[in-house]
Formats: structure tokens, C-alpha cells, sequence
């Protein structure tokens, strides 16, 4: 297939990936300020500010708007900030456009009405009013779009590079959640503390998609090793990151049609390195080797093997 439709592909789904986890981000901080709202300050900065580090960017808000305000307008709608909504939404949707013969009509239709939605002055109201709505509708039209994609094309060479998007980006964004909320959680040791951790631990899984299929897992309280254990090492969750890796492997064994092991390409031995750390070490292991250092690695390991595929394959 020709490399400008694989990078369309490619693009078009990792972008409204990154646009449905920062909506997620968005509606959980929006919701763990309730909860925790009229109890302590300092929580609820801690908060925001580990969302504007997972997603790398810097928010100053504006004289009259409270950092809450800011975060959410900057991220929601700021053309200059490339992790934004509203940016990601619009880089998606012109990939889209640029291979309109190649991808079912529905799923076409599903990301322009979803950009026109976040482009109409009256539902942009609403980050305001009613910001779950709107996050939710983000969450939601990225989510019809990808089972409409499942559902209606072949799953051919175009698919597997929808397929390796998502999946690198959702692997991505749960290392970047994982990592930054477990430097910030574990300062939080006393026995007075322990119900605000298991409250952030608690939103960490929901900032995944995790939080019901964890509670039917451990029926007991939200313990971070476990938390941590679930999103990184889980084999069936579709959010952790063992799950998107391979899934992500099964999608490039497809696209190069040679199995992982017999492939030696610097994304196959990259992608294989980082599946069977996390398949063969158990989660004391990890902790005791440092979890900081052992996230990081995998960090740098997933942007080195997104990489070496835009390179392979001439992605942009």
C-alpha cells in the first residue's frame, strides 16, 4: 500500500486516541474536584498539575480564571497546544479526509460531526456549564468511530496501521498516567492520608477505563500495587500496557508478514524487548528495581519503537 495512505491511517487514529484520553483526563479531574472540593487546596492542585504533566504542557492561567478554568479551556479548545481536543480532533479528521476512499463512509461521518460538534459556539459553552457532557461526547464519538472502523472495513493493511495508532498511543498514555501519578501518590504515607491516595488511585483507573474492570478483579479497597500491577501487566484489559503492545505486535506481524521472532527490524526487537519485560517479571520485581526508572525505560522504549515504525514505514 502506498506510505502516504499508512501514514493517514496511522495518524488519523492516534490522534482521536490522544484526543479521547485527554477528554477522559479532563472529566476525571473534573470529577475528583467535586469530590474533593470544601476539603483541602493542596489536593486539588496536586491534581490538575499531574495532568498538565502527563500531557507536557503548561497552562498560566489568566488574571480572572482559576487554574481549573484554564486547564480545561487551553486543553479543550487551543489551537496553539497540540495535545488539545480540538487540535487532535482536527488533525485526525484532515487525515481522514485525505484517504475519504479508504475508509468506510460512516466512519467519516462520525469524525466530522464530532469536529463540527466541538466547533459550534453554543456546545463550547458547555465546557463551562456542563464540561462531563462535552468530555463525554468527546470520549464517545472516538469510541463510535473506532467500532464503526472494526465493524465496516477489512481488516486489511489500512486496518493494522489504524490498529498500531491506537494502541501506541493508549500504551503511551497509560505509562505517562502511571508514571507521573505514582511519584506524586507516593508521598502521601500517613495513616491520615490513606483515604485521599486511595481516592487519586481510584481516579487513576478511571483516567485508564479501568476502574469497573479492577473492582470485579478486587472486590477489597484500591491498593496501588495493585493498580499498578493491573495497568501495566494485565493481559485482557484493553487499556494496560502489556495488552496495547501486543495487540500493537499483532498488527505489525501483520503488516510485515513475519512472526516477531523471526523479524529482526529495529521496531520488532524493540517491541519484543518491551512485551517480555512485561510478560516474564512480576510487579514486586518491578518495585524493587525502582518504578520511576523501570517506567521511564518503558516510556522511552515506546517513543523509540514509534519511532523506528514512522521510519520503517516512511510514517510522518
Amino acid at each position: 500500500m502506498l506510505s502516504r495512505v499508512a501514514d493517514a491511517m496511522y495518524w488519523m487514529s492516534r490522534y482521536l486516541e490522544r484526543a479521547e484520553h485527554v477528554a477522559r483526563l479532563l472529566d476525571v479531574s473534573f470529577h475528583t474536584e467535586l469530590d474533593l472540593h470544601g476539603v483541602l487546596s493542596g489536593p486539588l492542585k496536586l491534581q490538575w498539575n499531574a495532568l498538565l504533566a502527563i500531557l507536557q504542557v503548561d497552562v498560566i492561567p489568566e488574571p480572572e480564571e482559576s487554574l481549573q478554568q484554564a486547564i480545561s479551556r487551553r486543553l479543550t479548545f487551543e489551537m496553539e497546544i497540540p495535545t488539545s481536543i480540538m487540535m487532535c480532533v482536527n488533525r485526525s479528521r484532515n487525515n481522514a479526509r485525505s484517504v475519504r476512499g479508504s475508509i468506510a463512509s460512516e466512519m467519516w461521518r462520525e469524525l466530522n460531526k464530532l469536529y463540527w460538534q466541538l466547533s459550534d459556539p453554543d456546545f463550547r459553552q458547555q465546557v463551562l456549564t456542563s464540561p462531563h457532557d462535552l468530555y463525554q461526547t468527546v470520549q464517545v464519538g472516538s469510541q463510535l468511530f473506532q467500532g464503526i472502523c472494526d465493524a465496516t472495513m477489512s481488516h486489511d493493511e489500512s486496518w493494522q496501521f489504524i490498529q498500531l495508532g491506537k494502541y501506541l498511543e493508549r500504551a503511551d498514555k497509560t505509562l505517562r498516567i502511571l508514571d507521573v501519578k505514582s511519584q506524586l501518590l507516593s508521598r502521601l504515607t500517613s495513616p491520615t492520608e490513606l483515604p485521599l491516595a486511595n481516592l487519586q488511585w481510584g481516579s487513576v483507573l478511571m483516567s485508564c477505563s479501568a476502574y469497573e474492570s479492577y473492582r470485579r478483579l478486587y472486590i477489597s479497597r484500591v491498593e496501588h500495587e495493585r493498580v499498578i500491577e493491573f495497568l501495566l501487566m494485565n493481559p485482557e484489559l484493553p487499556h494496560s500496557v502489556r495488552f496495547c503492545l501486543e495487540r500493537a505486535a499483532d498488527a505489525l506481524v501483520e503488516i510485515s508478514g513475519k512472526p516477531l521472532e523471526r523479524n529482526d527490524s529495529p521496531a520488532a526487537r524493540r517491541l519484543g524487548r518491551i512485551i517480555s519485560g512485561l510478560r516474564y517479571r512480576d510487579i514486586d520485581d518491578l518495585i524493587e528495581s525502582g518504578l520511576h526508572d523501570v517506567l521511564a525505560t518503558a516510556m522511552a522504549g515506546v517513543s523509540q519503537l514509534s519511532s523506528s515504525i514512522q521510519q520503517q514505514y516512511s510514517l510522518h
